[in-house]
């Protein structure tokens, strides 16, 4: 795991890790309810919005997105530049 985020009422956990995608699970039943894909590389960080409606994601891509935490498809895609290696 290279990152995980409880909703803000503890009912969802967010992870991400080692591939290109962001899972939902139900705090409760310990299930995976939703899987966010789209990123082309490892998704390195997600956080919920303060209202728990939104998930937004990171990735080696260059891209941070942007998703409605009931759906699989992404609101808006923020794209930036990265380096790879220590001296790019």
């Amino acid at each position: 795991m290279y990152s995980i985020s409880f909703s803000p009422f503890g009912s969802v956990l967010a992870t991400v890790g080692g591939d290109e995608a962001a899972r939902l699970w139900s705090v409760r039943s310990g299930q995976q309810t939703t899987v966010l894909t789209g990123h082309r590389n490892a998704v390195t960080c997600v956080s919920f919005s303060c209202d728990g409606k939104l998930v937004a994601t990171a990735s080696w891509d260059g891209t941070a997105c942007l998703w409605r935490a009931e759906s699989s498809a992404p609101i808006r895609v923020f794209r930036g530049t990265y380096k790879v290696g220590l001296f790019g």
